[in-house]
Parts: C-alpha cells; sequence; structure tokens
C-alpha cells in the first residue's frame, strides 16, 4: 500500500479536477483481508473517512471484479467512457511512491483526452504498485500469465 499512499494527494487532486467534467470515481478493494489483514475492508473504510477522499469505495471480496479486469496491482487504474468502454488501463503516475518525483501522470492525461473527444493515445501502461493479495495465496503472488508491458 506505500503505493496507494504515495500517490493519494495526485489521485484526490486528478479525481477534484475531471468531477468538475462529469467523471465518477470509484476505488474498488480486491485484496484478500486473509492474506493481508491490513487492508481489510473495515480498515480501508475507516481510511476513506480520516482522509475524505472524493470517490466511493467499494469491496471486491470474491476478486471477481480484479479477476474479469487483470488488476494486478495497488493502485491499478482503469478509465471507461461514456458508454462504458474500456479507454485506458494502468498505472495513475509514473512515481506512485513518491509523489515530488512524479513525472508524469498517465490518469490525467487519459482523462483529459476522453473528456476533449480525443482518443486516448496511449491507452495502456504497466500498473506501478504493490501486487493485489490473492485469496489463499503468498501474500507476493502473482498470476502465472501476469507479466510487465514493454
Amino acid at each position: 500500500m506505500p503505493y496507494v499512499i504515495g500517490s493519494d494527494e495526485t489521485t484526490r487532486a486528478t479525481a477534484e479536477k475531471f468531477s468538475k467534467k462529469g467523471v465518477g470515481f470509484a476505488g474498488i478493494n480486491s485484496n484478500s483481508e486473509n492474506t493481508y489483514p491490513e487492508d481489510s475492508f473495515p480498515n480501508m473504510v475507516e481510511r476513506m473517512k480520516k482522509n475524505k477522499f472524493p470517490w466511493v469505495y467499494l469491496y471486491d471480496k470474491p476478486q471477481e471484479v480484479a479477476k474479469a479486469y487483470g488488476a494486478l496491482r495497488t493502485p491499478h487504474f482503469y478509465v471507461f467512457d461514456e458508454v462504458r468502454k474500456l479507454v485506458y488501463t494502468g498505472r495513475g503516475v509514473d512515481n506512485p511512491r513518491d509523489s515530488s518525483k512524479v513525472t508524469i501522470n498517465n490518469l490525467d492525461i487519459a482523462l483529459e483526452e476522453l473528456t476533449s473527444g480525443k482518443p486516448v493515445s496511449v491507452p495502456v501502461t504497466n500498473p506501478i504498485g504493490c501486487n493485489v493479495k490473492w485469496e489463499g495465496m503468498d501474500a507476493h503472488w502473482m498470476p502465472a500469465d501476469a507479466c510487465d508491458l514493454v
């Protein structure tokens, strides 16, 4: 979760900027509370309340959403257009652990292009963060078909 925490305020700024353009944001917790108790839904709900983040927070306890969309990391962003077509997936920023070292905000770029009626120029980037904690697996396990993008 250090990657999520390190980029919280950048994500907040992006969410606030684009909510004014009609973009809705949702955070989904797909981590197994058994594999990684610190990320349990009740703990994360308290974190949401404390930080007053401008997005809804959801729980994917059976990890079905994570599996369906191929979530690999936390955070792993997905942008859908107005007809719910996936137009971007990947990282939010290039240095989520230390926001002072961010040089590119891919999420902001994708949303700017989308809300301007342009195609998203880079629809897939490599998500950067801790791996999703899968139920019944070691905390560092990744699916066999997971790979880094070139």
